[in-house]
This record gives C-alpha cells, sequence and structure tokens, in this order.
C-alpha cells in the first residue's frame, strides 16, 4: 500500500514538472508591427472593405521597408431555409458568408478560404422582421470573418 502511494505521488510530481515545462509567456498579436496592403474583389461588399481597411492599415507611414500584400476575392452569401414536413415558411435560416484571400510572404502567395455560417430561427418572425434579421446576422458575419482575416493572416505572419 505504501509502495502505490510513493509510486502515485512520483507520477504526479513527474505530470507536473513536465506540465510547467509546457507553459510560455503570453504575446499578444500586435498588427502595428507591419503595413498590410489590401485589394479586393470587385463582388466584396463595401462594409467589409471598409473593416479590413480599418483593421490593417492602422499605420500608413511609408517608411515601412517589408510591405505585405493581402488579396480579398470572391465574397460568397448563401441563405438556406430549412423546411420541416407541411410548413409553409421556413423554420430556420442558415446564412453562410465565405471570402478567399491571399498572403503575400517571402515573394509566394499563401490561399485560404474563410467561412463564417450561423442560424437562426425565422418561424415566428414576420417578412420585414426576417429581413431585418438577416442584415443583422450578416453585419455580424461579416465582424467574424474580420476576427478569423486576423488570425489567418498573424498566423501566416509567424
Amino acid at each position: 500500500m505504501v509502495m502505490k502511494i510513493k509510486y502515485f505521488l512520483v507520477l504526479l510530481a513527474l505530470v507536473f514538472v513536465v506540465s510547467a515545462c509546457n507553459t510560455n509567456q503570453f504575446q499578444k498579436l500586435n498588427l502595428n508591427d507591419s503595413h498590410y496592403q489590401l485589394t479586393f474583389g470587385k463582388n466584396v461588399p463595401l462594409k467589409l472593405k471598409q473593416q479590413a481597411t480599418s483593421v490593417f492599415t492602422k499605420n500608413q507611414q511609408s517608411n515601412f521597408i517589408q510591405n505585405k500584400d493581402i488579396e480579398i476575392n470572391n465574397y460568397l452569401f448563401k441563405k438556406y431555409d430549412v423546411y420541416a414536413w407541411n410548413a409553409l415558411r421556413a423554420l430556420e435560416t442558415e446564412i453562410s458568408i465565405s471570402i478567399d484571400i491571399k498572403v503575400k510572404k517571402n515573394d509566394k502567395f499563401i490561399s485560404k478560404t474563410i467561412v463564417s455560417t450561423k442560424r437562426f430561427s425565422s418561424i415566428e418572425l414576420n417578412p420585414l422582421a426576417e429581413k431585418e434579421m438577416l442584415k443583422f446576422v450578416e453585419e455580424q458575419l461579416i465582424n467574424d470573418l474580420i476576427n478569423k482575416l486576423i488570425i489567418e493572416v498573424k498566423l501566416i505572419d509567424l
């Protein structure tokens, strides 16, 4: 019995030592260190252009030596209505927004597709409220796309 307790304590101490070695200090991702040049496709909406420009071009000084190019193309907005049994109106609506990005790093382009999806109940909404809900959810999805874009660009820059 004493041997089992000693074995358990040694194993527990070993687990603490190994897990302590894996921790490091948190580093905040900083977008102000680099200058990003954004280019947009024809079908990218104005709201997405404005938000991406405000996030990535905060510091527009010309003394940066290494510029990083970001291309945002192929904005795709999909609406899918979910019906059930004999309902005349959709029970739920699923909205999906996707963009294709290309980030230039070391003279080569890295391509990624970013998708954001949201589902909401639409059976209790009147048609005008459903239209406003679509606008609201689209704004939320654009904000989510911007957050995912920031993460992807910083992961590529690392």
